[in-house]
């Protein structure tokens, strides 16, 4: 029942490229600026299905609502689309305001930058800016067990 209870994806994208398939229809060639602004539910259980489970998705299509929005303009647009299109579950006011740039620039610093170290640690370790709700737990649920240790080790919750 999946496409009876799915909404399927709304994006914005600042560019599409477009080319001409071999029956004739129009295909997207390539996006400039993708980010999903509503169906995280929708693309975490696409990804579960194919790396969990290894299922064929070959025969997969998903509906996307595909927004392309002048660069001048996302900061004003874009925060308004998901405010409107996520209705299925609460989202809080911080939630929308989590592709600010001064969050996403404090994001990119987290992950380069290592934290202080700690009284008698072998190791440096990073902090973990959490730019949007559960970025986290995503970020350490995939991988090998060897990989999930790295960055428990890497980005350790404390």
């Amino acid at each position: 029942m999946f496409f009876a209870y799915n909404n399927g994806l709304t994006a914005t994208a600042s560019n599409i490229d477009m080319e001409r398939m071999p029956d004739g229809t129009l295909g997207i060639r390539s996006f400039t600026d993708l980010q999903i602004v509503n169906g995280g539910q929708t693309t975490a259980s696409i990804l579960y299905a194919k790396d969990q489970t290894r299922a064929d998705l070959s025969d997969v299509f998903v509906q996307m609502k595909l927004s392309v929005i002048e660069p001048e303009k996302v900061e004003e647009i874009v925060p308004k689309i998901s405010r409107f299109a996520n209705t299925q579950n609460r989202i809080s006011e911080a939630d929308f305001f989590s592709s600010h740039p001064f969050h996403v620039e404090m994001e990119k610093i987290s992950r380069r930058l290592s934290a202080p170290p700690r009284p008698g640690a072998l190791a440096p370790t990073k902090w973990f800016y959490e730019r949007a709700r559960g970025q986290y737990k995503d970020a350490g649920a995939y991988g090998t067990a060897g990989e999930r240790r790295r960055f428990g080790a890497e980005y350790p919750r404390s």
